[in-house]
């Protein structure tokens, strides 16, 4: 959802071409003619959104979790050789960019209340317990998958490492931004009703087939509906989780695509989650 928002903010701001063909698990995508690349190979979640003499832009939405999203970035990368990618993270995320994944998978078998109270320290109550909310589900999606978070990030990362010239940017608002705004967004009532869900609800288990239909479009509606209809206060929230940052990440695509028009071609590659995370 978010991604297929971002693509919509970007294309009023940008003259793109969308090409959505999802048919193949890799497909070609054949553009006209303007200067860019004529023939693409993409993997499925995907979007060419500029092709042109100024430049190729490429959005590839991901799955956190998602092995296969990891792969998608290298094979992105192999074939677009890009000079900048942009990736979904802020300041206060980037050390996600270097994060030891047997780690992470050790420390969230041993997640527990002092661990958590010791990753909001800091921030009020409301705005700490919302993130130590999402910290937990981190670890408990790590635990299940054997997985750790971010790891497309990463690849990109050490992706971006291999190609001379090439440089990263951060493209997300900080989160502790989005989480306040979120939660002011709320009455007393409604903040009532969505801790009480997040703090009762017993969500099923995933497994990476599941995790992989979060790329389609359709799917992610239905469960946000789902969700919204139980607790309608979750729209106040997805609209400046998602609605929010869809303008945020699409400014910041501008400014990266910006930035690097000094360089001949301009090849941009931005790495952002292709669903909206589920609290």
């Amino acid at each position: 959802m978010k991604y297929h928002a971002c693509i919509r903010q970007l294309q009023k701001n940008l003259k793109t071409v969308a090409l959505t063909n999802r048919a193949q698990i890799f497909r070609t995508v054949r553009s006209r003619n303007y200067g860019g690349y004529s023939n693409i190979k993409l993997p499925t979640s995907a979007t060419l959104v500029q092709n042109d003499k100024q430049g190729t832009v490429v959005l590839l939405g991901t799955v956190h979790f998602s092995k296969q999203s990891v792969e998608d970035v290298s094979q992105i990368v192999k074939v677009l050789k890009p000079n900048a990618i942009l990736v979904e993270l802020c300041r206060q995320r980037v050390s996600l960019l270097e994060l030891d994944d047997k780690k992470f998978l050790e420390d969230a078998k041993k997640f527990d209340s002092r661990k958590m109270k010791q990753a909001v320290k800091g921030q009020n109550f409301v705005s700490g317990m919302l993130h130590a909310m999402l910290l937990k589900t981190y670890a408990d999606i790590a635990k299940e998958l054997g997985v750790a978070p971010g790891g497309e990030f990463r690849r990109a990362y050490h992706e971006m490492k291999k190609i001379p010239g090439c440089k990263l940017f951060l493209g997300d608002r900080p989160i502790q931004i989005t989480i306040a705004r979120a939660f002011q967004s709320l009455s007393v009532y409604e903040l009532g009703q969505v801790l009480f869900h997040l703090t009762t609800s017993n969500p099923k288990p995933l497994d990476k087939f599941q995790l992989e239909r979060y790329k389609d479009k359709d799917f992610v509606h239905a469960q946000f509906e789902e969700i919204t209809r139980d607790v309608p206060a979750f729209k106040k929230i997805f609209h400046v989780f998602v609605d929010e940052r869809d303008k945020c990440l699409a400014y910041s695509l501008q400014e990266c695509v910006r930035t690097g028009t000094n360089l001949t071609p301009c090849r941009t590659v931005f790495v952002i989650g292709v669903y909206t995370t589920r609290l």
